[in-house]
């Protein structure tokens, strides 16, 4: 293990060896929390002609100088062509949605009118030259950016694409992840393990966690405690944009990630982390970046929320930062390193309360269920008063 840095240093080493997503065409349907590469732009003036506001009745205003009651042209309804010509002292009865007649320039709702037979009388004082009229482009020109690259995918970005006929979205393609979980005590969650064995967890975790991070999951294999194994699966999925490893990565006997990664990629950007838990994490920044996560569970959680989310947002061109809330207690610890606390939250007016909920151990991973996220308090000093401000990480 290399001498330890500060959480900071570690988060700004991850963060400056972002790598750079390739792009792929998808269909609107399927492109639901993707990351748009291209902007939307608008393929003609929005809204594209006089669009009427209101059910009623439009006019000419120079006619309602004179007249009070107008006698009907005839229907207009939304999706009807335009009208050529409107008769002096006649009106159209409209659709909300339908097109302005070129020589009409009042909109009268029905809520200020009243008809006999084939009449309508205005309501004096109701008619306003210009009122609910939609004007055409008064929302966009030709070419104006609708949507802006880098934006998530939803609903909305999906209305728009529809409005501009894009039937296919460029997207940034997801981050490519492998991900080995490492250990002999380590057996399959559908065994029966012997006294002497656990079940797997990690991968649980990491794959509910890297699919709401928006990555891909390339490749997953549990490793045996052995260096050759762990060359030979490594070095086949070293095309993905991201490598993690879980486990192995410690001062034992058996620990072999480091050696290994070393043989593969050279040394680490770093390897510990004045923290707990999760002091032994490494990283490689290159091509492909490697994260070597500790192997006990509440370690696998805290480093993936702290750095790897982070970095993974950071791929896809999204901001990630934590939150800050307030202690609900007096909180202290023995402050050698910078310590990451589970927190129940509360929404208390306009600030955000942390119940702390400490963990036995970092393997102690069914007590944090409890928890809705962490905090991380600084190794400075050990005695936190109920109101200190701290950052916070939700888990995903």
């Amino acid at each position: 293990m290399n001498p330890l840095i500060t959480p900071r240093a570690a988060e700004e080493i991850t963060l400056s060896a972002i790598p750079e997503l390739a792009e792929e065409d998808v269909p609107p349907e399927q492109a639901r929390g993707r990351i748009l590469a291209l902007p939307l732009v608008a393929d003609r003036p929005l809204p594209p002609y006089d669009r009427v506001m209101m059910d009623g009745i439009c006019c000419k205003s120079s006619d309602l100088e004179e007249h009070t009651t107008l006698a009907i042209a005839g229907d207009h309804p939304a999706g009807a062509p335009t009208p050529q010509q409107t008769p002096r002292g006649h009106c159209w009865e409209v659709m909300t949605g339908a097109c302005l007649p070129p020589d009409c320039d009042t909109v009268i709702p029905y809520e200020q009118i009243s008809r006999q037979d084939h009449h309508f009388t205005i309501e004096a004082g109701s008619a306003v030259a210009g009122r609910f009229i939609h004007r055409r482009a008064s929302d966009y020109e030709t070419g104006e950016i609708l949507v802006p690259p880098n934006t998530v995918i939803d609903s909305r970005v999906a209305a728009v694409a529809a409005t501009v006929g894009a039937t296919t979205l460029r997207v940034l393609q997801r981050p490519r992840v492998a991900l080995f979980t490492t250990g002999d005590e380590v057996v399959d969650p559908t065994s029966t393990p012997a006294d002497h064995e656990i079940r797997q967890s990690n991968a649980a975790a990491l794959h509910a966690a890297l699919s709401a991070a928006g990555a891909e999951l390339a490749h997953y294999q549990h490793l045996p405690d052995d260096p050759g194994a762990t060359l030979t699966a490594v070095e086949k999925h070293r095309n993905c944009d991201l490598l993690i490893l879980c486990g192995g990565i410690s001062k034992g006997k058996y620990d072999f990630v480091r050696p290994v990664m070393e043989k593969l990629f050279g040394p680490p950007s770093f390897h510990g982390v004045a923290q707990r838990p999760g002091k032994p994490l490494a990283f490689w920044g290159g091509t492909p970046s490697i994260f070597a996560l500790p192997g006990n569970p509440m370690s696998v959680q805290i480093t993936f929320h702290r750095y790897v989310l982070p970095f993974l947002k950071a791929a896809q061109r999204q901001r990630y930062s934590s939150q800050i809330v307030s202690l609900s207690s007096n909180f202290s610890f023995e402050p050698a390193f910078a310590y990451s606390l589970p927190v129940k939250t509360t929404q208390e007016e306009a600030c955000i309360v942390a119940e702390p909920l400490p963990l036995a151990n970092s393997g102690d991973f069914a007590s944090a269920i409890e928890s809705d996220g962490f905090i991380e308090l600084p190794a400075e000093k050990g005695s936190f008063p109920k109101g200190t401000l701290a950052p916070y990480w939700s888990w995903l």
